[in-house]
């Protein structure tokens, strides 16, 4: 398994996508799981249905169980090939920083690889400004700059707390493809046991 994450509107899901077409042409059983999305399914499921950007906004203790419950789900249904889950190192709230991948959710997803996906925070904040359909909040550069090194701070602890290299994949405006090329090769080393 294999956790590709970053901060909103670097443009992972972009990047993913590219991944998944990648895959596909050159014959490697990949599949993307969002954690945000089986989350959301969850809330769902209890009664909440919610825009998934008003999902940080919930109570904690219920975000907490709801992320427990969508890491033994994906756990479940990773299934054949390489699921590769896209999600966040952390998630914003008003409580403070969250960790996306506290350790309860790292043991049940038990994951090979890290990834963050990153780019420029001039490029990023551009993105976020640009994405009418989603509720984006910090689209200041310097505000954009500290998420990029805090989500570093959480991949390393995560790499200590698991043995899973980290791995940072730039996506300069333009450059989805290239950047879904690396993702391609260095998740082929990982899972093939290469370093």
């Amino acid at each position: 398994m294999v956790v590709v994450t970053g901060i909103p509107g670097v443009g992972k899901t972009t990047v993913l996508n590219e991944l998944v077409a990648l895959a596909k042409q050159n014959k490697f059983n990949l599949t993307v799981l969002n954690f945000g999305t089986i989350m959301n399914g969850i809330m769902r499921d209890l009664g909440k249905d919610l825009h998934r950007d008003d999902m940080r906004r919930q109570n904690l203790e219920m975000q907490k169980k709801v992320q427990e419950l969508a890491a033994s789900e994906i756990a479940s249904r990773a299934g054949q090939g390489t699921a590769v889950i896209d999600t966040h190192m952390f998630i914003r709230t008003s409580s403070g920083m969250w960790a996306g991948l506290p350790e309860k959710v790292l043991e049940r997803l038990s994951p090979q690889l890290l990834v963050l996906v990153e780019a420029n925070p001039e490029h990023i904040a551009a993105r976020r400004r640009s994405d009418i359909d989603r509720k984006r909040e910090g689209s200041l550069a310097e505000e954009i700059a500290f998420d990029l090194a805090w989500s570093r701070a959480i991949a390393a602890a995560s790499a200590v707390m698991t043995g899973a290299p980290v791995k940072v994949i730039r996506n300069d405006d333009g450059k989805q493809k290239e950047a879904a090329q690396e993702l391609l090769e260095v998740i082929r080393r990982a899972v093939e046991g290469h370093a």
